[in-house]
């Protein structure tokens, strides 16, 4: 008697067109692209309002003033303001 054994796929999250368009760009090989600031929102996982009181208070990633009224994040500066972020992990006796 033969045993058969069936190999499942992990169940991975289904975007739509448009969710893997945003991420594929965001995360593409322009660090000088801009992302407006409700896309770096989105991308840093947060809301627009805490994101915004992490800006004012000095602590976000630089910005780039688009016009009176508006900013952008580049994707290199998102980049590096999370690694600054990035904990060590800590270290067992």
């Amino acid at each position: 008697m033969k045993q058969v054994v069936e190999l499942v796929e992990p169940e991975l999250p289904r975007l739509t067109f448009r969710q893997w368009h945003e991420v594929l760009a965001a995360v593409g090989e322009d660090l000088d692209r801009v992302l407006s600031f409700p896309q770096w929102a989105k991308l840093a996982g947060l809301s627009e309002r805490t994101g915004r009181d992490i800006i004012e208070r000095g602590d976000g990633p630089k910005v780039v003033q688009l016009s009176p009224n508006r900013i952008g994040i580049r994707v290199c500066d998102h980049r590096d303001w999370l690694a600054a972020r990035t904990r060590q992990a800590a270290s067992t006796k």
